[in-house]
């Protein structure tokens, strides 16, 4: 369902992609100038004019990251906001040709939840999804390459070590994450429709003084609202502060076995600081990693609940024997041994008419 939209935007991703690569290249640079800043000073083998072209490149590949970092935006969050456009269009248009038993069977909050929050976390999936998935990806590879040939192979291992479990505990929380956030929707979908029921029968609520019957049934939803909202809040307060946790364990072992490293003339002071640039650039990728699970979750849930609307078909429908040219009709109408049941009915409402 959402592969049709995400084609119609191809170019659109495809160059928002290529200008997240480029982004994430010239970001390697920096901790290399540094770095030689670093080595040329100790040495004495840069002067200021030195510095000052080092410095220069800088700033230069500062200013084509941040051009880049404003396109990329422009290109997937741009694609992102457009497919969400169309699919709440697609999805209006949609709901027009259903039958009215269709609507008699779902309730009109659900239709709130699946036009509101549905579609705004389908576009996070689309969007910021897209851009933390790539990162966690492509970013962590460039970095840990450049780590190995630039630095030291074996720093790099065990810096690394963390990432192994970021991997697993990513792979498990993704999995509730996506259990929860259904159970989330299907809480605010059944809120929102008896507030609409509410709402929309409020005479005849006060007309039977109802009034503390209704406030005790919305407390019970909003208080089942509140428990599945959160469930989630609290597994994303699990998985947030661990992955803090696993990144401080790799600046801790950068700082010891580095340093060692520097003592033993293994590798150069520039390089170690050049090396504690990398390491934070990989807590972007690691953070990004779990945002990324939590997002694409959260979006596929959304999608499946989207899906079951467009699956849903009309009960009438024009068939090839349809003549299509015919837009008036005149004379009577008859009605001639016509028997009618409703689709749950055990019995016809009509019958031999």
């Amino acid at each position: 369902m959402i592969g049709k939209y995400i084609k119609r935007y191809k170019w659109s991703y495809l160059l928002g992609i290529i200008t997240l690569f480029v982004v994430d290249l010239l970001g390697l640079l920096i901790p290399e100038y540094t770095g030689k800043i670093t080595d040329g000073l100790k040495d004495k083998t840069m002067d200021f004019q030195g510095i000052l072209h080092m410095i220069g490149l800088i700033l230069a590949v500062g200013g084509l990251m941040a051009l880049g970092r404003f396109l990329w935006r422009i290109f997937i969050f741009g694609g992102a906001r457009k497919i969400e456009y169309a699919l709440r269009n697609d999805m209006f248009e949609h709901l027009t040709t259903l039958s009215t038993r269709y609507f008699n069977e779902n309730k009109t909050g659900d239709f709130m939840a699946h036009f509101t929050s549905d579609l705004s976390a389908i576009r996070m999936a689309l969007g910021p999804a897209v851009v933390t998935t790539f990162d966690a990806i492509t970013m962590t590879i460039m970095v840990v390459v450049k780590m190995v040939f630039y630095v030291d192979l074996r720093l790099t291992l065990l810096a690394c070590i963390p990432m192994i479990f970021i991997m697993i505990g990513g792979i498990y929380f993704g999995s509730k994450v996506e259990k929860r956030y259904t159970k989330k929707q299907e809480a605010f979908s059944e809120m929102t429709d008896e507030v609409q029921e509410s709402i929309s029968g409020v005479r005849v609520v006060k007309a039977f003084v109802q009034e503390e019957k209704e406030i005790v049934s919305f407390s019970k939803t909003n208080l089942n609202n509140k428990k599945a909202n959160l469930q989630v809040v609290k597994l994303q307060a699990t998985m947030l502060p661990l992955l803090d946790f696993l990144i401080g364990i790799s600046s801790i072992i950068t700082l010891l076995y580095g340093g060692k490293l520097v003592l033993d003339g293994v590798i150069t002071p520039g390089k170690f600081v050049a090396f504690n640039s990398y390491i934070g650039m990989l807590v972007w990728p690691m953070i990004a990693a779990g945002d990324s699970i939590n997002m694409l979750s959260q979006g596929f849930a959304s999608i499946k609940r989207v899906r079951t609307i467009f699956m849903e078909q009309p009960e009438i429908v024009d068939g090839p024997e349809c003549d299509k040219s015919i837009i008036q009709l005149s004379g009577e109408i008859a009605l001639n041994h016509v028997t009618f049941l409703y689709k749950e009915g055990n019995s016809p409402v009509l019958q031999d008419i």
